[in-house]
């Protein structure tokens, strides 16, 4: 039985956000996704995120493992290499972006190169944000904290 007073759950309890908790419960890392074949250089972006703050990170290292990780469990935000050896960046981005739990998913193009056609091919993807490798943690920053203000 419910006592007077008590918050019925579903029907807009106050709900207070204090010190990364919701009435006591801790709130869900953001989820980010790092999808490079270059296992070095995507050990470097998680340690960069690591640094930057509390996130759930996974990596994976071919377009494959990416459809995969991203349907198991969607990500907030894609790092996503634009030369994977299975499947181009472009095409991976094209069918997370066609998929119904990943259409609100940030991708974050990851290339060498900083010709402009590239970021041009990369926005009509729907990247976000176009990334020259290696990425400097004044870019991550940025990434992090636009839109979503998921950085801490």
């Amino acid at each position: 039985m419910r006592h007077a007073g008590a918050p019925v759950a579903g029907f807009g309890a106050a709900i207070r956000h204090t010190a990364g908790t919701w009435l006591g419960i801790a709130r869900a890392r953001p989820r980010i996704l790092i999808v490079d074949d270059d296992v070095a250089l995507a050990r470097s972006l998680r340690d960069m995120l690591a640094a930057a703050g509390d996130y759930d990170t996974r990596m994976v290292f071919c377009a494959a493992d990416a459809m995969a990780a991203a349907a198991d469990s969607p990500p907030a935000i894609v790092f996503l290499d634009i030369e994977l050896p299975d499947m181009s960046g472009y095409d991976v981005a094209r069918l997370l972006h066609h998929q119904a739990l990943l259409r609100s998913t940030r991708l974050i193009a990851l290339t060498e190169t900083n010709e402009h056609p590239a970021r041009e091919d990369a926005r009509a993807a729907g990247f976000e944000r176009y990334l020259v490798k290696p990425v400097t943690q004044v870019e991550l920053q940025k990434v992090l904290r636009r839109k979503t203000g998921i950085a801490p």
